[in-house]
């Protein structure tokens, strides 16, 4: 039995339709792997409550991660809203216009920080990813297997984050875990 698009976007949680505001983002951009997609979901639900609401992230092993989102996205893939190929996850023609069926999900200021978060997480790498995460919301280290190991490289992925023009000295220096006059040292050498 096929459903009308119209039938399926009725029944959207704003969880799903926030996955697809995600990928349509930067001109369609693929999302390049679960990493940066839980990643970038996780900022997403702490910036929007009723995103939240639904995603309930909770400790994993590699941070803060969404069995809901993860459900989520795979139906959405099921319904061919969202194409999945080779580790990435893409909206479709069809997920596009379900989307736009759902334009009062979000205010233009949530969808502006969902595009942000986008641009933030692409220009990472995933070590980087881990190391803002897990540095930035330490709460959701407690059942990482990567922390030690990301960890160890905190100076040299944040000098490469702050080189990117991402984070600021300030942020770049706490992601080092020194202050800003020892970064700026390390960052010389």
């Amino acid at each position: 039995m096929r459903f009308s698009l119209d039938t399926i976007a009725e029944d959207l949680s704003p969880l799903s339709v926030a996955i697809l505001e995600l990928l349509k983002e930067k001109d369609k951009k693929p999302v390049k792997g679960n990493v940066a997609f839980q990643k970038e979901m996780f900022l997403i639900a702490n910036y929007i409550d009723k995103v939240n609401e639904r995603a309930e992230f909770i400790p994993h092993i590699l941070g803060p991660y969404s069995e809901a989102s993860e459900v989520s996205i795979d139906n959405l893939v099921s319904m061919g809203l969202v194409e999945k190929k080779d580790n990435t996850y893409k909206i479709t023609p069809s997920g596009i216009k379900v989307l736009g069926l759902k334009q009062d999900t979000f205010s233009s200021e949530e969808k502006e920080s969902i595009a942000d978060f986008k641009e933030f997480i692409s220009n990472l790498t995933n070590d980087e990813i881990l190391l803002f995460i897990y540095a930035s919301y330490p709460d959701y280290t407690i059942e990482s297997t990567e922390y030690r190991r990301i960890m160890k490289s905190r100076v040299k992925n944040s000098i490469s984050i702050y080189k990117k023009g991402i984070v600021s000295l300030e942020k770049a220096a706490s992601l080092a875990g020194v202050n800003i006059e020892t970064f700026l040292d390390l960052q010389k050498r």
